[in-house]
């Protein structure tokens, strides 16, 4: 069977035997035409032991995936389209799942161990408590897992709303008194990117050269650039608090599990106290949100894991 986690910067494909994935390549978006020609040039490179029919297929995509959906566009990367018809004629005929990437990501939840995490507030779990995955990347996932069915949600497209003077200035800086600014706009890569234009045009410096949200990370971890630490460091001011938002939208308590593409390079900031403080400043409710617990996947291929389990849950 065929796995895919379909994002907006980079796509994971994948071979699942007997609900173990086997084998699995990273493809960048930015080189290909489009997913049909990664599926092709998947295929073409796949080592002999796994050259056999493709009875199945679960493709994890970056976009809203309502029931019975057969064609999806990539919230980031509008010009993918990705057709289970056209898959499923790549394959062979195999029957082709469309599922978003943040919805396979809370059913992979189930298949983690305690290796796999970082926790960041212990809390009281709740076993049977209902379970956030969220998380920055290309954009910012939200979904749930409750009694072992998937909670769909678009959260990452609310509102953002400024907690303090620095982040009305943020907001003001992004235009926010002309367009609505949503938490996607801040807590993904593009995000940390905006913060970090911010801090610099706060500090009269010039916008150049342009960095990508790795090249920040970088550059505040090895203490190249003062202003990617202030931009860093706000940025994960600004998630604790959307994420606390969203743990207790949801009263997350089976805990709150951080994940995608840019969480698990941060673990060293979620571990300080900013993230938390941010997190659990609730008002009146912040006793209620520490009781939460707070955990960093430090898996990047968890839409597979949920992915894999869904092909096998249906196709077997």
């Amino acid at each position: 069977m065929l796995i895919a986690d379909v994002g907006g910067t980079k796509t994971i494909l994948g071979i699942v035997l007997d609900g173990v994935i086997k084998y699995h390549r990273r493809f960048e978006n930015s080189a290909a035409a489009g997913f049909d020609a990664l599926v092709r040039t998947f295929l073409d490179g796949l080592p002999p032991a796994y050259q056999r029919p493709l009875m199945a297929a679960c493709i994890a995509v970056a976009a809203p995936v309502p029931s019975g959906t057969n064609v999806v566009h990539l919230t980031n990367r509008p010009d993918w389209r990705i057709d289970a018809g056209t898959v499923s004629r790549l394959l062979g005929g195999a029957s082709v799942l469309l599922i978003n990437d943040f919805a396979a990501s809370a059913r992979g939840l189930a298949l983690l161990v305690p290796a796999d995490l970082i926790t960041l507030q212990a809390g009281h779990p709740d076993a049977q408590g209902l379970r956030l995955c969220l998380g920055p990347g290309t954009g910012f996932g939200v979904a749930a897992l409750m009694d072992g069915v998937v909670v769909n949600s678009e959260g990452g497209h609310a509102g953002f709303a400024p907690s303090d003077a620095e982040q009305l200035e943020l907001w003001r800086f992004l235009g926010g008194a002309e367009r609505r600014i949503t938490v996607e706009h801040l807590c993904s890569g593009p995000g940390l990117c905006a913060i970090y234009g911010y801090c610099r045009t706060r500090a009269a410096l010039p916008l150049e050269p342009p960095l990508t949200a790795a090249d920040v990370v970088a550059h505040a971890h090895q203490d190249q650039d003062t202003i990617a630490r202030t931009a860093l460091a706000l940025f994960v001011r600004i998630l604790g608090a959307a994420a606390g938002d969203l743990a207790l939208t949801f009263l997350a308590r089976g805990g709150v599990y951080l994940t995608g593409g840019i969480a698990p390079r941060l673990v060293r900031e979620l571990q300080q106290t900013d993230f938390l403080a941010a997190f659990n400043r609730k008002a009146s409710h912040s006793a209620l949100v520490a009781t939460l617990p707070v955990h960093v996947v430090l898996r990047d291929d968890l839409p597979l894991l949920g992915c894999a389990r869904l092909v096998a849950a249906t196709f077997a």
